[in-house]
């Protein structure tokens, strides 16, 4: 539950509004009342001491970003995130709703974990935090969790997120029989191989889309990373196998050559790739074969990324940067409302939440980007706990400009309001 904010009655004047869920793209005005979308088009205010006027001519107006792939490190590794500080981290990148994975310590595998990270969520209030369940007991790849019970509480969907389900057999049953309670959210990786060798990921994908056409199942990838994972979901949708898939800002904006550059602050599962394969998401993302952006925010201390690159864990950080890497790597390949698609209505059916849309009686989540502002990132001083980010001290362009959460403003002009 949302709280805390003064709730305003607000008219956003005069910017660009799109909203990819009515395919609205054009200069409007948007109306808040009591925390909802009230209308959107030319809106006239007869008694302006009732209702806040901003000014936000020369920026770009949609529903609130969703992350569908978080790690907040809630429970039990709260020094390198905790639901706090990872939701000023979502505001001030431009994200209303963010969607937690289970691998955390001890495991989201059981009713009572789940209530807790629940209970947590809704005491910090700041965003809309969404909980998904483990598929099996421990991530280990064997025992199932009781999806059913867990759907009940609350627990969106479910995932081993961080470890793939090595055994053919409990992978069919998880896509075939737990799909008919959660969504199932799917990380790719055949442990028989190496994650830097990209069969570890292409193979895995080739064996879930057979599952889920000849069981006819849905089932959505997770941060795709390379070209025949690409071209294998492109084949497979053309076939109407019921996919859908999300790629992460840095296999679009970085290469295993950057690796190199950077050091374990670009360390990731999966791995950065080549140019080609940086080039084959991008086009992925552009023809519709990858449905969702999700940052895969990752937190880590100093201490373990300074381990060397061997011993380093994988993650980066990816809240706070994800609005302008993306349009700065993506603006001149693909048109804004296909970009906003991706991160507001896409993730939003999914997942089958509500929001990612300014249709009128909707929740007024609302993200406002200044797509002119350029600047450099400055890690030292994210929200996040964390710091390991590869674009830090890099100018990118296109920011958010301020962050509606239920018609509460939590975030305008790059500072925060809580």
């Amino acid at each position: 539950m949302v709280k805390g904010g003064k709730m305003e009655n607000l008219l956003l004047k005069g910017g660009r509004v799109i909203d990819p869920a009515s395919n609205f793209d054009r200069i409007a005005d948007v109306l808040i009342g009591n925390g909802k979308i009230a209308s959107v088009g030319h809106v006239k205010v007869l008694r302006q001491g009732k209702v806040k006027v901003i000014d936000v001519k020369n920026k770009i107006v949609c529903p609130g970003f969703i992350d569908t792939h978080v790690h907040l490190r809630t429970p039990g590794q709260e020094h390198k995130e905790n639901l706090g500080s990872g939701s000023l981290a979502a505001i001030m990148g431009g994200f209303t709703s963010v969607i937690c994975m289970p691998n955390t310590s001890p495991v989201v595998d059981n009713v009572e974990t789940l209530l807790k990270v629940q209970a947590t969520a809704e005491s910090v209030g700041l965003i809309n935090i969404y909980q998904v369940s483990a598929i099996t007991m421990g991530l280990a790849g064997k025992n199932f969790v009781d999806v059913a019970e867990m759907k009940k509480k609350g627990a969106i969907a479910a995932s081993d997120d961080g470890k793939g389900i090595q055994n053919p057999r409990a992978l069919i049953t998880a896509m075939v029989m737990q799909n008919l309670c959660l969504p199932i959210l799917l990380h790719c990786e055949d442990s028989r191989f190496s994650p830097y060798d990209k069969r570890s990921e292409y193979m895995y994908i080739a064996m879930v889309l057979k599952i889920a056409e000849e069981y006819g199942m849905p089932v959505h990838i997770q941060h795709v990373s390379c070209a025949e994972s690409v071209q294998l979901i492109r084949e497979a949708k053309a076939r109407k196998v019921k996919v859908t898939s999300e790629t992460a800002p840095h296999y679009i904006s970085l290469t295993q050559k950057d690796l190199q550059k950077i050091g374990t602050n670009a360390k990731m599962n999966p791995p950065l790739r080549t140019e080609r394969d940086r080039q084959a998401v991008i086009c992925g993302l552009a023809d519709g074969t990858i449905d969702a952006i999700a940052t895969d925010h990752a937190p880590h201390t100093p201490e373990e990324k300074a381990q060397g690159v061997e011993k380093a864990p994988f993650g980066i950080i990816g809240l706070e940067t994800a609005v302008p890497v993306v349009l700065t790597t993506l603006a001149k390949r693909l048109p804004m409302m296909e970009i906003i698609r991706k991160m507001t209505i896409n993730p939003a059916r999914i997942l089958g939440l509500k929001g990612g849309t300014l249709h009128p009686g909707s929740v007024a989540d609302i993200t406002v980007i200044d797509p002119y502002l350029r600047k450099k990132v400055e890690a030292d001083k994210f929200q996040s706990l964390s710091h390991n980010c590869p674009w830090d001290g890099k100018r990118l362009q296109g920011w958010p400009w301020m962050t509606i959460v239920a018609g509460r403003i939590r975030m305008m002009d790059g500072k925060l309001t809580i």
